[in-house]
């Protein structure tokens, strides 16, 4: 078969440019590190990577969501250490405002003070986050959940519910806590609670007050059913100081005892169902035990809530981790896919020296085959 000049310069230049092109592939496949550059490199693996890409890009907006749901729950975790912290605080004052010893002026600095702690309180039940939101206002994030009626009562304005983050595919989680569940929850109202603390503090205990306690008390009549006296009260009283004058030797000193113990139950229950006289020591130690009793139940709202923050805070924790995981996993197999790996890009750097030494040696050829003549066999 004859081969034209012009046959020949054209087959080789065709060549040519194909290894031209060929490097010219292999150079941007190098440069970008990566196999796979347009779609039709390699359709299925393109696809492929597109969805990986895409999951991946929905895990790092829950990463973000996780971030953001964990700052919301730190802020409404710290309001909730202020509340605990002014909880112990008050409980402590009620067991010093107790003690028979403090003076009325001491009680009434107290109550001063505590005026003092109502506000504190009602700037941690409206405490914002970095967006100027409420933390406890449920819903309504921009309505100022805790404020003071025409009455001077501290009311909630919030709702009931809890903001919500998608932080993860099948988990919406509440990045709030209900402002009413905190502080007036347990059937208690932590605000209330204060102002009667106040109130009761600042009420003078006078002895007037204890001597008219005293004889009411002893007089108090209780329907106890068969007890034999009259004033359950005075009748303790009665069998305590007859077991108190016999000796333990004495034949009826169990007796006496037994009367005794019996008589105090009674007395008890009798002086639990009558009113002390306000401004006596009785009014008093009623007053603060009520009260006590009530931070107790509402140191238990907050300390619940506190632990479903934690809770929540714990899982994200672990969310947090198991999409680290997932995104290693995306990107490996991404990488696979479009030849991103350190083994594509050697492969890829090998082919391209090796494409060049095939250039090289196929311009030498063309070079030496284009060169022959006929007038070479004739000299």
């Amino acid at each position: 078969m004859r081969i034209s000049t012009s046959m020949l310069y054209q087959l080789s230049n065709t060549e040519l440019t194909s290894m031209q092109g060929s490097i010219l592939k292999l150079n941007q496949q190098v440069t970008q590190q990566q196999t796979v550059l347009l779609p039709s490199d390699d359709a299925v693996a393109a696809a492929r990577a597109l969805d990986l890409s895409q999951t991946q890009a929905l895990n790092d907006q829950y990463k973000i969501n996780r971030n953001n749901a964990d700052s919301s729950l730190s802020q409404v975790n710290a309001a909730l250490t202020n509340v605990t912290a002014m909880l112990t605080k008050i409980k402590s004052n009620i067991t010093q405002a107790g003690n028979a010893a403090f003076s009325n002026s001491e009680r009434a600095n107290m109550a001063t003070e505590l005026k003092g702690n109502l506000k504190e309180m009602l700037g941690f039940a409206n405490a914002t986050d970095a967006l100027g939101n409420y933390l406890f206002s449920g819903f309504k994030a921009t309505t100022q959940p805790f404020d003071y009626d025409s009455m001077g009562n501290i009311v909630y304005n919030g709702d009931q519910g809890q903001q919500s983050l998608q932080v993860d595919s099948t988990r919406n989680m509440e990045i709030s806590v209900s402002g009413q569940a905190v502080f007036q929850g347990a059937g208690q109202d932590t605000f209330k609670n204060m102002q009667d603390l106040i109130t009761l503090l600042q009420v003078p205990v006078t002895e007037a007050a204890n001597n008219a306690d005293t004889q009411a008390a002893n007089t108090f009549n209780y329907p106890v059913g068969s007890i034999p006296a009259q004033y359950p009260i005075q009748a303790y009283k009665t069998a305590q100081a007859a077991l108190d004058a016999a000796s333990p030797t004495d034949p009826n000193y169990s007796t006496l005892l037994t009367q005794a113990a019996n008589a105090k139950l009674l007395s008890d229950k009798a002086d639990a169902a009558r009113t002390p006289i306000p401004g006596s020591q009785a009014a008093l130690t009623r007053g603060l035990n009520k009260l006590g009793g009530a931070i107790d139940l509402q140191m238990n709202s907050v300390g619940a809530a506190t632990a479903s923050v934690g809770a929540r805070q714990s899982e994200i924790d672990n969310l947090n981790a198991t999409g680290d995981v997932l995104k290693e996993q995306y990107t490996q197999s991404v990488n696979d896919l479009l030849g991103r790996n350190p083994s594509d890009l050697a492969a890829n750097i090998s082919a391209l020296s090796l494409q060049q030494t095939y250039l090289q040696a196929a311009q030498k050829s063309f070079v030496t085959t284009s060169s022959l003549t006929l007038l070479n066999y004739l000299k």
